[in-house]
This record gives structure tokens, sequence and C-alpha cells, in this order.
């Protein structure tokens, strides 16, 4: 299968392909937010904005640069605020008191890898 036909039936469930973009969107802003903080050398974390699926939601998460590459290094890896998980296109992974490691399942997981900002193949 072409990853074109891939995109194409990813973005036919609508439902899940919206929610997997509208969480696309917030993990690119924390990646911004994550090169400002660490222009700041002397802090260890910084203030991300809640990856969910709620577009309205503004939540910010404290998360450590260690904490934070532990959840990108899996592209359908979102953090997320206690509350905020949504059983229908995610699952938690780990979490603690701050937040929860989501992983993406089904149409939202093939979306979050499609549009993965740290994917190599589409830096070229």
């Amino acid at each position: 299968m072409k990853e074109t036909d891939t995109v194409t039936g990813a973005m036919n469930d609508e439902g899940a392909a919206r929610k997997g973009r509208n969480e696309a969107w917030f993990r690119e802003l924390n990646e911004r937010l994550e090169l400002q903080a660490a222009n700041h050398r002397d802090t260890r974390s910084f203030e991300a904005v809640c990856e969910c699926d709620r577009e309205e939601c503004t939540t910010r998460i404290s998360i450590s640069f260690v904490e934070y590459e532990r959840v990108r290094a899996d592209a359908r890896a979102f953090v997320v605020r206690p509350g905020h998980v949504d059983p229908s296109v995610e699952r938690v992974v780990w979490s603690n008191d701050e937040f929860d490691v989501v992983a993406k399942i089904g149409t939202a997981a093939l979306v979050a890898e499609l549009v993965d900002p740290r994917d190599e193949r589409r830096a070229g």
C-alpha cells in the first residue's frame, strides 16, 4: 500500500483523524516550547501544553526535558493532564501526579505517525 493511500484511508475516519490532528498541533507547539526553554541553560523542565484532543484545552503541564524526550521517542505518544484521556483513541502508557502519557490507537495512531514533526522521512 502506498503512503498516499494510507493517508487517505486515515483521513476517512474523520472523528479519529480530527482528534489526531488536534493532538499533533499541540505536539508541534510543545516542540517549539521545548526548544525555546532549552535555550535557557539553567532549567531542567519547561511548561508544555496538554496534548489532548480537546480543541479548547490550554492546560499547562510542567515536564522535564528527560520526560518529554521519553514521550517523544514514540510518535504515537502524547502527554495529557489526568482526566483528559480519550479512551476511544488512546490508552494510558504511564503516568505521574502531573500528567498521563497516552499512546494513540487505530486511526489516531496512524495520523500521529504521519504528522510527527520528528519524522526524518519528511525532514529532507
